[in-house]
């Protein structure tokens, strides 16, 4: 029997059966024994001895690749450190998170890549040393020169395991400490109670910075000694179809989603569901996890209906109530049980109310509840009064737990820790419920989170932001979350202490919004003027009163108020504003209107100011790509927010000239030169995912090879597939601006892809032959013949600001450095070449460098790393 985690992964590793599947695509996976992960993680664990970390020191995480994160991890336990989990971000606030946790802890370091420590400025002002404690995860994921030494073989089952902090942003930073025992406690109950064996196979989307993603989907699964596949977070928000067509390739049996998540699931279904015949089989599914926020009974009874008919039982759904005080698990239902809704009166729901059953979903005071099952093994639940004392059964009140899964408080926060735990040890969860017949219904928060599209944001955050804009007359703003009983969500609220009149109001409200959004990434929903503020005696506000209040109408009329004056200052500002001008400007505004919901603003108005988050941005960009396909990218709209700029950038194309140098060309078959009308498009860019970044870097340390050594031998291999000759030429500017060096390669002579990289990695100087000036680039001579082109592959940052280059070339990539990414920017001569086979180039171009990345990583995976 295992007693630390520590123990737990050298069984498995001794084993060498089973491990996990880091998917990246449809097509595209890594899969690491849990042998590898161990041999990988005490390789990474040599290289942070060898930075002067020892067991104790905490080092956070700052990572978005799975299986990076997961090394580090576990070479952190492996040697007795403290990981601290942080999910990233790139907002100001959130990255000001990252420095006020470090505050909390004793010894702290960091580990991430260096365009990401440029982004936490303060950071190095705040710790002696600063730079030494920066982990680039490039150098932790190098092959040890030294022998390696052993584990700290002194972990004991009540040693910290790793800190957990909330998932969404805080001003004052709690971390829930968890133990080797806390933690196996929760694993052991978890899986008597989903029944998992080691036959199971467990999927998640979650992110492993999240308790759910981290302890159940991966810690889980390893206890158990089965199969596990982890789709990062984003995929799932690009492609969420693609987490039920995973389910049913790799025969997926246990699975976890909160409400957020099945909604947005069925969203992109029910798009496409009357366009696609799925032939999927999750008849194999036992249990799909819904829990990490509130349960929308609707959803779920959705979910259910769209995917029975490929098999999907009824008693699969699983409601589960838990919190990272308890590692992840507090309750869910038994194996054979399906979910249980529960009808009550929505006005029976304060403390000490005995909860009014209902026989069904009636209208008006009705609330449909769903039950989230008995306590877990080691695991109690009751509920009691404001007083702390218990409540009988059917008796709302507040949810207190107590057991072996619990933790012994904040990391070095004994303030935070005496307010967690009653007088008699159990602690309080900040929630509202009510038990039957031994089972937990969750009926509202009393706590401060709040839970919007799966992130958690404390209202102390939002008013301390929203209070850095606003106008002088504002007192004080209240923030909480309510109930969109419409969208089945909640949603962020804040009620502003305001005393002058509602036409003033607006501008204060538009200016918090806005402020809110670009910080945040946050949209209210809700902004309101109050006179009174809600405290305590002691002057804690009562958040609770206000979100009770806007549910009974109290502020219905100033509401309306507000809206009757917003629209009289639209239909006055609608006279002056600038209309949409031309195909592309027209085509954008309607999507921005259809995604924020409003018609009604500036063509140069932010997106992100307007309401815009991070999923809309997704969804715009998918908007964009259907109207104007391969033209941007998302990075694009984060540098052109606005209609008008975006409507530039799409639009933006370069008249040809006459300029002329002879070259040596590649020889293409005539279907290449099938020009397209005038004005199409003939630009294409894309993104090198700071992920993929990371992984190519390794490949070129591994190889030794230069980064643009890569680009140039993929970019003359897609040109051979297509030639009509096997001689490939490719004009490069990669070894310093000026000078513009042919490389020529005769692929009959080239046998493996190491061949054509270390070809591709000689370096070429000025004086040698075969190469010219780029001032050369004007005289005037012929221009190809027919059948042939002329290529160019080089550094943008070097291609000089007047020239003939793009002018010149049929075609071209360029690359340059972007914080954390490469850019890539492939044009053609529309006059010349035929616009979707040059598309259909630059997309054999990415396909390539993503096959290689995936076939480099699967070969360094056979050693340790």
């Amino acid at each position: 029997m295992c007693n630390t985690l520590n123990e737990a992964l050298r069984s498995e590793a001794a084993r060498g059966e089973r491990g996990i599947t880091f998917i990246s695509g449809e097509f595209e996976s890594v899969f690491c024994s849990y042998p590898e992960l161990y041999e990988s993680a005490m390789s990474t664990l040599h290289h942070l001895r060898m930075k002067g970390i020892g067991a104790g020191d905490e080092v956070i995480l700052q990572l978005d690749n799975n299986r990076e994160f997961l090394i580090v991890f576990w070479a952190c336990l492996l040697g007795g450190i403290i990981p601290v989990p942080l999910s990233v971000g790139n907002n100001e606030d959130h990255l000001a998170k990252v420095v006020r946790i470090a505050a909390v802890l004793n010894n702290p370091f960091i580990v991430s890549d260096p365009q990401h420590f440029e982004k936490l400025g303060d950071w190095a002002s705040r710790f002696e040393n600063a730079v030494d404690r920066q982990l680039s995860i490039g150098d932790l994921m190098k092959q040890p020169e030294e022998k390696i030494s052993g584990e700290n073989g002194a972990v004991l089952p009540g040693d910290i395991a790793f800190i957990q902090f909330s998932s969404g942003t805080t001003g004052d930073p709690k971390g829930v400490v968890l133990t080797h025992s806390n933690l196996l406690a929760n694993i052991r109950a978890l899986k008597e109670r989903i029944g998992a064996g080691d036959e199971d196979a467990f999927l998640s989307w979650m992110p492993l910075t999240h308790d759910l993603g981290m302890i159940m989907f991966h810690l889980l699964p390893l206890f158990c000694g089965t199969s596990q596949y982890l789709m990062p977070t984003w995929l799932f928000i690009r492609r969420p179809i693609l987490w039920m067509q995973k389910a049913d390739q790799v025969g997926a049996t246990i699975l976890a989603s909160p409400n957020f998540g099945l909604k947005y699931f069925l969203n992109a279904y029910h798009k496409t569901a009357s366009k696609r015949d799925f032939t999927w089989d999750l008849t194999r599914i036992h249990a799909i996890v819904n829990g990490a926020e509130p349960i929308d009974v609707g959803v779920c009874e959705q979910f259910l209906e769209d995917l029975s008919p490929y098999g999907l039982e009824r008693k699969a759904i699983k409601m589960g109530y838990g919190m990272a005080e308890a590692c992840v698990g507090v309750c869910i239902q038994e194996q054979d049980e399906s979910f249980r809704t529960y009808y009550v009166r929505r006005d029976f729901l304060q403390v000490g109310d005995s909860a009014v059953f209902l026989p069904g979903d009636g209208q008006g005071d009705t609330l449909a509840l769903a039950g989230t099952g008995t306590p877990i093994q080691d695991c109690r639940v009751r509920i009691c009064d404001d007083l702390d004392h218990p409540l009988p059964e059917g008796t709302v009140g507040h949810i207190q737990i107590a057991g072996d899964n619990v933790t012994s408080g904040y990391y070095n926060n004994a303030e935070a820790t005496e307010k967690l735990f009653t007088s008699d040890g159990w602690a309080r969860t900040g929630d509202l419920g009510f038990l039957v017949e031994g089972r937990l219904t969750v009926t509202g928060r009393t706590k401060d989170i709040i839970f919007i599209n799966g992130s958690n944001y404390f209202p102390h955050d939002i008013e301390r932001i929203a209070e850095e804009c606003a106008d002088l007359k504002v007192k004080r703003m209240v923030a909480c979350g309510i109930y969109n009983e419409r969208t089945g969500t909640e949603e962020a609220a804040l009620f502003v202490q305001f005393r002058d009149k509602p036409e003033e109001f607006l501008t204060v409200s538009e200016q918090i919004r806005r402020h809110l959004n670009r910080v945040l990434g946050l949209q209210i929903s809700v902004i309101l003027p109050v006179h009174k503020l809600y405290q305590t005696t002691s002057g804690k506000l009562q958040r609770y009163k206000y979100a009770a209040k806007y549910k009974e109408g109290t502020y219905r009329e100033i509401e309306s108020e507000l809206a009757r004056l917003q629209r009289d200052q639209e239909v006055a500002a609608a006279l002056t504003r600038r209309k949409p001008d031309g195909e592309i400007e027209q085509a954008l505004f309607r999507v921005w209107s259809d995604l924020l919901g409003r018609d009604r603003f500036d063509l140069e108005d932010s997106f992100f100011e307007l309401g815009g988050t991070s999923m809309l941005v997704v969804q715009l960009f998918e908007r964009i790509e259907e109207l104007y396909p391969g033209v941007i990218t998302m990075t694009d709209i984060f540098g052109s927010p606005s209609v008008t700029l975006l409507s530039r950038l799409i639009s933006g194309s370069h008249e040809p000239k006459q300029t002329r140098f002879h070259m040596e060309t590649v020889h293409l078959s005539p279907q290449y030169f099938q020009a397209a009308e005038n004005g199409a498009e003939n630009q294409y860019r894309m993104n090198l995912s700071g992920t993929d970044r990371n992984r190519l870097r390794s490949l070129c340390l591994n190889r030794r090879v230069a980064e643009e050594a890569v680009y140039l031998a993929l970019l003359a291999n897609t040109l051979y597939e297509i030639c009509t000759e096997s001689k490939v030429v490719v004009h490069t500017m990669m070894d310093g601006p000026g000078w513009v060096i042919p490389f020529c390669v005769d692929f009959a002579a080239i046998d493996t892809i190491e061949e054509l990289l270390d070809l591709a990695n000689v370096k070429k100087n000025p004086g040698e032959a075969l190469l010219y000036h780029i001032g050369d680039i004007g005289k005037e001579v012929a221009r190809p013949k027919e059948g042939q082109a002329l290529c160019y592959l080089g550094r943008k940052e070097w291609r000089p600001q007047r020239g003939g280059l793009p002018d010149h070339f049929d075609m071209m990539l360029e690359w340059e450095e972007a914080p954390g990414t490469a850019v890539f920017t492939f044009g053609y001569n529309a006059a010349r070449m035929n616009g979707p086979r040059m598309r259909e180039l630059f997309l054999s171009f990415a396909d390539a460098l993503e096959s290689l990345l995936s076939l480099d990583i699967m070969a360094a995976e056979t050693a340790p790393q």
